[in-house]
């Protein structure tokens, strides 16, 4: 299979997968850049850095693995180290301290390059303590180092943003050292999330849910999402796991239908969504999630 053949399948099944919308039709104009690009033999336009602007939840590992695969079928940019991609959280230091944090984040990058003498690839940052500080000299400083790096990293920086105006004051100190182009995926919604939790059950062992079994799940979800401690899609897997759990301990299941008499123990006032409610997690992980091509 020759390369182009290589890449429009890795973009063909992104396309037919349940990524984001938002997420489909950024890889859709990298597709119609890269194209474009090759065909008029453009050498000197290169790709943009990106802003990910997302809700609370898991997934940002997901989707750049995705992202990676992608660029590397198409030689859209150069791969070198032990990974195509990583993550760092920034975390804030204050104006009359040092920026220990650049100091870090550079030896991440160093360490990622394996025996190699450079790591290239995605360095996605999460820069969301930084979105009330972009008028700052650390800040400026953290994009000059992006900016310098450009030829070896391809920076997405992150963010859990809810109002306009913070997305624009980020935006705009991006846009003062580098290119950027925003992405703000929509977040799935409880009856989303519970057809997700669905989709894992009949993939593993073909069960479903009755109707009355999705009301009741849904009133769970919905609990769990609007709790301060939820931990996106990690929370939810975990939900789901639990549940095939209980379902296989709790005797013979009847043409594989899973009603709501066999989750009451999940419903919204039970013991374990008060619990899941409850978990404390000082490392809320942040984004959206897909399935894996």
């Amino acid at each position: 299979m020759n390369r182009q053949n290589i890449t429009e399948k890795y973009y063909n099944a992104i396309m037919e997968s349940n990524c984001a919308d938002e997420f489909k039709e950024m890889v859709n104009r990298l597709h119609v850049f890269l194209k474009n690009k090759r065909e008029y033999r453009l050498q000197n336009v290169s790709l943009p850095c990106y802003l990910w602007v997302a809700k609370r939840g898991g997934g940002i590992s997901t989707l750049l693995k995705v992202l990676s695969e992608y660029l590397y079928a198409a030689r859209a940019i150069e791969f070198c180290g032990t990974v195509k991609s990583f993550e760092f959280k920034l975390d804030y230091i204050n104006p009359e301290s040092h920026l220990s944090e650049l100091s870090r984040l550079d030896n991440t990058v160093a360490g990622y390059a394996g025996h190699n003498r450079y790591f290239k690839g995605i360095c996605c940052i999460n820069i969301n303590e930084w979105i009330d500080h972009t008028d700052e000299d650390h800040f400026k400083t953290i994009l000059e180092y992006a900016f310098d790096n450009k030829d070896n990293l391809f920076i997405v920086f992150c963010i859990h943003a809810e109002d306009n105006k913070t997305i624009e004051f980020v935006e705009s100190a991006i846009s003062s050292h580098m290119r950027v182009e925003t992405l703000i995926p929509k977040f799935p919604d409880a009856c989303e999330l519970v057809d997700f939790i669905e989709s894992r059950l009949k993939k593993d062992e073909g069960f479903f849910f009755t109707d009355n079994a999705k009301i009741l799940l849904n009133e769970s979800v919905q609990e769990i999402i609007e709790s301060r401690y939820f931990n996106g899609f990690k929370t939810i897997t975990q939900l789901a796991e639990k549940i095939m759990f209980e379902i296989l301990s709790g005797g013979s299941i009847s043409n594989k239908q899973i009603t709501s008499e066999m989750l009451s123990v999940f419903s919204k006032n039970s013991a374990y969504i008060k619990q899941v409610m409850e978990q404390k997690n000082s490392n809320r992980i942040i984004g959206f999630s897909c399935k894996e091509v």
